[in-house]
């Protein structure tokens, strides 16, 4: 009986452990994305002008974002990872509409 019991326990410590080294091993990627993610979404609240397509982009970005976090406290830390990733892509998108519409404009004023 107290072999079972012994057992059972280091199953359940290795499991835990197991849990936890998962946790740390993504955890600090998972935190510079969110902090590149929320700096971002700052700046895009700052602009005055937005081209077709990135208000679109940073409203995917800022749900998915909360999606991460949701997912990050369920403590299902690769799916919040991935989902912090696809919200750094939607702000990348954003970001990436933004410059090329500022580029256009500046064009179309220096050949005027």
């Amino acid at each position: 009986m107290n072999t079972v019991l012994a057992t059972g326990l280091l199953v359940v410590f290795v499991y835990y452990l197991i849990q936890f080294a998962r946790q740390e091993y993504i955890q600090e990627e998972y935190e510079d994305a969110i902090i590149d993610i929320e700096g971002r979404l700052d700046w895009a609240r700052t602009r005055t002008y937005f081209p077709f397509g990135m208000k679109s982009q940073i409203q995917v970005s800022n749900e998915l974002l909360g999606e991460a976090k949701d997912f990050w406290q369920e403590n299902k830390w690769d799916k919040a990872y991935r989902i912090a990733l696809e919200s750094q892509e939607a702000m990348n998108r954003a970001q990436n509409i933004y410059s090329s519409a500022i580029r256009s404009r500046e064009r179309r004023s220096d050949s005027n």
